[in-house]
């Protein structure tokens, strides 16, 4: 996957994460397992734990300039990421997640040397408003998601796709809503939303060949800026067990600025382009009880600058126990 690519997905799972909601069951009438990206803002009763395993498949087949015009690839990256959101009811309203993940990729003849770590999220959640006894009513509330530079983004020797993280302690604050509403022939609809920001980390020590395009021998660093987010997703559950989704998504990253010594000690110094990205995300849900369900779908790019176009499929079983 190309680096345009890894920090747009990469900013999605700090803020969102690969995290549906979790398995909640209205009263014998429709279950929800939640859409692909946007997270959750209800919370789980306290003492509960929601599991959820995403495998996911990414095939970047080109790329987005500064003008939004794409280009084609002939040579198509691709990634298999295994992710692990584990996220624990602390009390009624308030719950705290690790996402952890992994990553293999290939693409030019290369591969990473196997399955490789990335970053790590630590993502705390608290409800400011709950549902109705009925599950209708608008619900809000608020998180706040450390990033953790578990994954490795320098000194990457001869394989720059070995590069599975940007090196960077990211915060993000993020505001969501989501509402429920039944309709008059026993359906449901569940609508939900989230926005977030992201201050910029400051600089990263980057060292040899790195995610930001350093060779070997460089020593300096990036800084990176800000960043945003924001999605929004809609549920219509057919019946108790099935249930059609689409979901938006908008991600938007601040220039980078690389500078320090190349191996020859002349100085180097350049800029990222600010990228952003337009991704839509329909999937499908098989809820096999009110607390197991299945999601499987797919997102792909419809628009962007300076980023990667890609697919990507992926399915989820979330738990809730």
């Amino acid at each position: 996957m190309s680096q345009k690519l890894k920090s747009a997905a990469a900013f999605a799972l700090a803020c969102s994460g690969p995290v549906a909601a979790w398995g909640a069951a209205l009263p014998g009438e429709a279950n929800f397992t939640g859409p692909l990206v946007t997270p959750a803002v209800n919370a789980l009763p306290a003492g509960m734990v929601n599991i959820e395993p995403y495998l996911i498949h990414t095939n970047t087949r080109g790329s987005y300039d500064n003008r939004g015009g794409r280009h084609e690839s002939k040579a198509t990256v691709r990634q298999w990421q295994i992710a692990l959101p584990i996220s624990y009811a602390l009390t009624d309203t308030a719950s705290a997640q690790v996402i952890l993940n992994a990553a293999r990729t290939s693409g030019y003849g290369q591969h990473s040397d196997g399955m490789r770590a990335g970053d790590t999220t630590v993502r705390f959640q608290q409800r400011l408003r709950g549902p109705a006894a009925d599950g209708t009513g608008l619900v809000l509330g608020l998180a706040l998601a450390q990033r953790l530079p578990t994954g490795r983004y320098h000194r990457l020797d001869t394989n720059p796709l070995n590069g599975t993280g940007n090196g960077a302690m990211r915060t993000t604050f993020a505001f969501g809503a989501q509402e429920l509403f039944w309709l008059d022939g026993g359906q449901a609809i569940r609508w939900r939303g989230q926005l977030a920001w992201s201050p910029s980390p400051g600089r990263i020590r980057v060292r040899d060949s790195s995610v930001y395009g350093t060779d070997a021998g460089f020593r300096g660093h990036a800084r990176l800026g800000q960043a945003w987010n924001a999605s929004v997703a809609a549920e219509y559950a057919l019946d108790t067990r099935w249930v059609l989704v689409g979901e938006a998504i908008w991600n938007r990253a601040s220039a980078v600025n690389v500078a320090g010594t190349a191996a020859g000690g002349s100085r180097v110094a350049y800029r990222l382009a600010p990228s952003q990205e337009f991704s839509l995300a329909p999937a499908v849900e098989y809820n096999f009880t009110p607390n197991t369900g299945l999601i499987a779908g797919v997102q792909f790019t419809v628009g962007g600058r300076n980023t990667a176009d890609y697919v990507a499929p992926q399915v989820a079983l979330n738990m809730v126990f």
